[in-house]
């Protein structure tokens, strides 16, 4: 058999195991630490609109709809800042980051949590050939959609302006690209936005790829009993990612160069011991920001941090909000 085909064989079953066939649990608890809860949205959906969160959609500048949930708590306090989450790649839904929300729920903050294209109810395209060969190059303005909805929705209803964004992992490279456009586009949004969270961040997909492949490879494997065939699927993968993506991906601009001319504070936070991206990914990110904060995570696992380390992420996160004045 013809190795490409052989290739392509392992890669997509890789895939439909990874992306198709998980289940989610039948009517978790409601535990807004709990992986197995996070990723059934529709039951995170419920326990969200039951706290009073709404649905709200917003075009983008290249014509798509965004889904996105919200909390506007303007009705029972004063809000200070508007907390903006952009999720990562897979699963990479907006009901997954609700976690931010049960540990600043007490907080004068507002929340609207996004499901960039591609998931959710979202336009666009994610695990299509098309949709990974072309990811990383518009997501970003899936943040800039949200960032002027919030912005004109706070005017209209006569709240603070001040605007913190959360990026995780891809969503953090998405944030960043998305600041840097407003800096030069809409000056007076991007002096809206007071503070930037970067939990496991990268500067590039290349820059990641090969760790990423092999981290899951070995869990894919250990999840199936089948550590024997790690060495087979990572190199299916690589062989598969170097022929149909590498040389796309790789004209995308690194965000190690926009970063540098963002303004506003950036807090870093990355498990010391991950294996999907490693920490050392991070350094050329806080050697190049204007005005960095650093929490290197230990005993943790990438973008896990806030699921097993809730109380002190939560204080860091409250630390830094203080810090910018909002």
């Amino acid at each position: 058999m013809n190795k490409k085909l052989i290739i392509a064989f392992i890669t997509c079953f890789l895939l439909s195991r990874l992306f198709i066939s998980q289940k989610s649990p039948e009517q978790p608890a409601t535990d807004f630490y709990s992986i197995d809860f996070l990723r059934n949205s529709p039951a995170v959906e419920k326990a969200l609109k039951d706290r009073g969160f709404f649905e709200v959609n917003f075009q983008t500048h290249d014509n798509l709809m965004i889904n996105a949930i919200m909390l506007d708590q303007s009705q029972d306090r004063d809000v200070c800042a508007t907390i903006i989450s952009c999720p990562g790649f897979v699963p990479g839904r907006k009901e997954g980051m609700s976690t931010l929300y049960a540990m600043l729920q007490d907080q004068p903050y507002n929340f609207i949590f996004i499901d960039s294209r591609g998931h959710g109810k979202s336009d666009g395209q994610l695990l299509t050939y098309q949709g990974i060969k072309h990811y990383g190059e518009s997501q970003y303005l899936d943040v800039v959609g949200a960032i002027e909805y919030i912005t004109t929705y706070n005017k209209e209803h006569n709240i603070s302006s001040n605007i913190i964004i959360h990026g995780l992992c891809s969503g953090a490279y998405h944030t960043i690209k998305a600041v840097g456009d407003l800096k030069n586009s809409k000056p007076e949004m991007y002096h809206n936005i007071k503070g930037i969270v970067l939990d496991s961040a990268w500067p590039s997909i290349n820059d990641i790829i090969k760790t990423v492949v092999q981290a899951e490879s070995t869990e894919r494997c250990k999840n199936y009993h089948t550590p024997f065939l790690q060495p087979y699927l990572a190199y299916a993968l690589q062989k598969f990612y170097d022929i149909c993506f590498k040389a796309t991906h790789k004209k995308q601009r690194p965000i190690t160069e926009i970063i540098d001319t963002i303004d506003q504070p950036i807090l870093f936070i990355h498990a010391e011991n991950d294996n999907y991206v490693p920490v050392e990914t991070i350094y050329p990110l806080i050697e190049t920001s204007k005005n960095p904060t650093s929490w290197i995570v230990k005993d943790s696992l990438h973008v896990n941090n806030h699921l097993l380390h809730k109380e002190k992420y939560k204080d860091q996160l409250q630390s830094f909000i203080q810090s910018v004045n909002v």
